[in-house]
């Protein structure tokens, strides 16, 4: 049996505001993304695993509306056939429909970086 191991880390292209609630942000910091998208990772390194190929590289590219909920889908997967890249699509867009964040003054835009690795042990 292959495990599939991740390690992942995150990058936010939108500004964050200091002051005030939560709420009164412009956008998430790089410690919100991580916190509120921690419940998710499982779900995108099952739907990576299920592909027999590729580098192990996926970035998920987000843009997170004002209330929390994915406005714009999109990622990039090294190394994967068209059919591979269709399958992966498939998958993991139905998940990003689901995927919720805390409401913020503006949208933020985050590409969200993984590498997993396949070894001989069980799913990591």
């Amino acid at each position: 049996m292959r495990a599939l191991a991740f390690a992942t880390a995150l990058c936010v292209l939108a500004p964050v505001a200091t002051a005030g609630s939560d709420e009164d942000q412009a956008s998430l910091s790089a410690k919100d993304l991580r916190k509120y998208f921690e419940p998710y990772v499982a779900g995108v390194r099952d739907c990576y695993a299920m592909l027999n190929e590729g580098n192990g590289n996926l970035s998920l590219d987000l843009i997170i509306h004002r209330d929390g909920s994915v406005f714009r889908f999109g990622f990039e997967a090294g190394g994967i056939s068209p059919n591979a890249v269709a399958k992966l699509d498939g998958c993991l867009r139905p998940l990003s429909e689901k995927w919720h964040f805390p409401v913020r003054r503006g949208f933020t835009t985050a590409v969200m970086p993984f590498h997993f690795q396949r070894s001989a042990g069980g799913m990591k």
